[in-house]
């Protein structure tokens, strides 16, 4: 049993089974089949100590896309473990954002493992990089890729189709970065201009 990031557990101050985050926590016993944790409750906030025993892990099958192939795969989750989409997990040396789930026939945002039919997801250890780069008036579009935890920087030159590019504005999921740094999987688009050469 690995320590999961979210259970689904009772909550004693709603009185009812809540999503809980998983703050800290160990595996113990002969298989390690035990999880002694402390979990916050996602709807009350309220912090308490479980400790649950593991049942054996479910093989949940996983469709892993990355730019216009898919694969098959799967990943091994305790029963009663939760996964959410845009959680990062690992089948087996692949890094995957799941992007959506299935349970019961219909397409979910969460769910336990254990009612999990399939789960679908893209492989995350490189990111498309949008841009948007002007050159004479004109604008096109152009992709790099990087790693997920690659920081492009206001200021940075690249190189794209070619051409030297620099970037002058970031736009992430939040918010449009004049200065400073994003995270690649953080960057919706960023915009640049071709550098023109100095004539020697």
């Amino acid at each position: 049993m690995t320590v999961p990031t979210s259970l689904m557990v009772e909550c004693p101050n709603c009185k009812e089974e809540t999503l809980h985050e998983v703050l800290s926590g160990k595996t113990g016993g002969k298989l390690k089949m035990v999880l002694d944790s402390t979990v916050r409750c996602r709807e009350c906030s309220h912090v308490h100590h479980i400790v649950l025993k593991g049942e054996k892990p479910l093989n949940v099958p996983v469709v892993i896309s990355w730019l216009e192939q898919s694969m098959k795969s799967s990943i091994s989750l305790g029963p009663d473990e939760v996964v959410e989409v845009d959680d990062e997990v690992m089948c087996g040396d692949t890094a995957v954002l799941i992007t959506s789930i299935e349970s019961k026939g219909a397409r979910v945002k969460r769910a336990k493992a254990s009612a999990i039919e399939t789960i679908w997801g893209k492989k995350f250890d490189k990111v498309r990089v949008s841009f948007s780069v002007s050159h004479q008036g004109r604008s096109r579009s152009e992709h790099t890729l990087a790693v997920p935890d690659e920081e492009f920087f206001i200021g940075d030159i690249l190189n794209l189709s070619r051409r030297d590019v620099v970037i002058h504005t970031i736009k992430t999921k939040d918010k449009t970065l004049k200065h400073g740094s994003a995270l690649a999987r953080d960057i919706v688009r960023a915009y640049g201009s071709v550098v023109r050469k100095s004539e020697h």
